[in-house]
């Protein structure tokens, strides 16, 4: 009896010691995947950091950085540095981008934090999923990282591991969609794309991405992170600046003397000086494409322009700065539905030619499952807004294609609902926020072959170990 329960203690032990094993082997072993992806760039990014040449201006970030700074403009009217466009994704981190680019960094350059102006870009948040992605194929990267990260990588492995084995069991790596993959960023990092020429979001801002001026949306550990990366910068001869990224307007509900406010007390907790006035970077609408950070070509031109100022200013150079002002793209609106769906289960209001979805009828209240409607009386439908489904039945609802927005928190009133079920095939065309699961523990199916796409997509990323395929018979 005791030799069995030792052979059966000592086949456990082997098992448990052969699965970490096993994760490793297909995480570093495997071909890298990720090469092509959006995220594919970080390796590019900081090998062109490393060796770009002279004094270096570098602008570190999100992705606001990756689609605001034309590296190009800015060489012309600034010979004596080169410009490093050092912002890609602000789920990775801006302290994992200040760390990754404290290594390169010396005397003579110029370095200037323009973080996402949300929560998660102003805290100590750690991507560790993307962060394995990024730096897939150029493991030293991750010498550059610090102990903080290491809990958020090791929670993050076994997916990576996971996805990499399943990426070369299909035969298909991962590429991206869109603009959101490596053939994206030109030879300097920046997002150079012919799909980035207007506005494409529902009522021109993304409701689900508000932009706060509220004091203390930098976090305590932020500040803390960027002082320290500050101090040991400015000990090597660094110059360190901090400027506001480029804001939709129509996405920013704080007065004049709050954004005054929030700045003062910003430059009171930072160790370096700002650059610029932040009501400079609130842009109007028409020159943003996809998010509310997020620029199109024109708008660019506009940001890099105003930059260039500011970074003039803070050098004392009194050159004029004549870039021409392009045109504003025209506002299109957004997509129309061509299904009803459960219109009948619905209430909604019309404005400006498109169905508002407000409500539940009794009808709906009482159906388990619920088929958002992509037009109601005959007018598109663009977004599932909040508080639209409160139901004690609920249990699967279906958002077809035609929906270009769900907003966050959509879901959090349904406490039975089990499954969200997406049938969009292009991630892409649906966007989704920060808070799209908030309060359900739903799961959502999204069609099977646009699984990988869904997983990878710059903004379901964040809820990739909750998708699944939707069974084919689920409409």
């Amino acid at each position: 009896m005791n030799e069995n329960k030792r052979l059966i203690a000592l086949i456990t032990l082997l098992f448990l010691l052969s699965v970490p094993a096993t994760l490793l082997a297909w995480g570093f072993g495997l071909p890298c995947q990720y090469e092509e992806s959006f995220l594919g760039e970080l390796k590019y990014k900081c090998r062109r950091l490393d060796e770009a040449p002279g004094q270096r201006l570098v602008v570190l970030g999100g992705s606001a950085v990756a689609f605001g700074v034309d590296s190009a403009l800015l060489e012309a009217q600034l010979s004596d540095y080169t410009p490093v466009n050092f912002g890609l994704y602000a789920a990775l981190g801006t302290p994992v981008m200040m760390e990754l680019s404290l290594p390169a960094l010396r005397e003579g350059d110029i370095v200037i934090l323009c973080p996402e102006q949300q929560a998660q870009a102003l805290s100590g948040y750690v991507g560790g999923e993307a962060l394995w992605q990024g730096v897939d194929g150029a493991f030293s990267l991750l010498r550059r990282t610090s102990r903080r990260d290491w809990d958020a990588l090791a929670g993050a492995f076994p997916r990576f591991a996971a996805g990499k084995l399943g990426c070369v069991l299909s035969g298909q790596a991962p590429s991206g969609e869109g603009v959101y993959c490596r053939a994206s960023f030109d030879a300097q990092g920046d997002i150079v794309s012919p799909l980035c020429r207007s506005n494409r979001m529902p009522g021109l801002w993304d409701v689900n991405m508000p932009v706060s001026f509220r004091p203390g949306l930098a976090s305590p550990e932020w500040i803390a992170l960027t002082n320290d990366y500050i101090h040991t910068l400015q000990a090597r001869g660094v110059q360190v600046w901090y400027h506001f990224c480029p804001m939709n307007a129509a996405a920013v509900a704080a007065s004049e003397q709050e954004v005054e406010d929030y700045y003062d007390w910003l430059q009171g907790e930072l160790d370096c000086p700002i650059a610029g006035d932040p009501r400079q970077c609130i842009m109007d609408a028409a020159w943003f494409f996809d998010t509310n950070f997020h620029l199109n070509a024109s708008g660019k031109t506009v940001f890099t322009r105003q930059l260039l100022r500011d970074i003039k200013a803070m050098l004392a150079d009194s050159s004029p700065t004549e870039i021409p002002l392009p045109q504003p793209p025209a506002l299109s609106g957004a997509a129309a539905g061509t299904e009803a769906g459960d219109a009948d289960c619905f209430t909604a209001e019309l404005h400006d030619g498109f169905a508002v979805l407000t409500g539940l009828t009794a009808q709906g209240s009482a159906r388990r499952t619920l088929t958002v409607p992509a037009l109601w009386q005959g007018c598109p439908v663009r977004e599932l807004p909040a508080q639209v489904l409160v139901s004690d039945v609920l249990e699967q609802v279906s958002v077809p294609q035609g929906i270009a927005r769900i907003q966050d928190g959509a879901f959090a009133a349904c406490p039975r609902l089990s499954a969200i079920v997406v049938e969009e095939t292009d991630p892409a065309a649906l966007s989704v926020g920060q808070g799209l699961l908030e309060g359900t523990a739903a799961d959502v199916l999204v069609p099977a072959s646009a699984l990988t796409d869904y997983r990878l997509n710059y903004f379901w990323s964040l809820y990739s170990s909750r998708l699944s395929p939707a069974p084919e018979d689920v409409p």
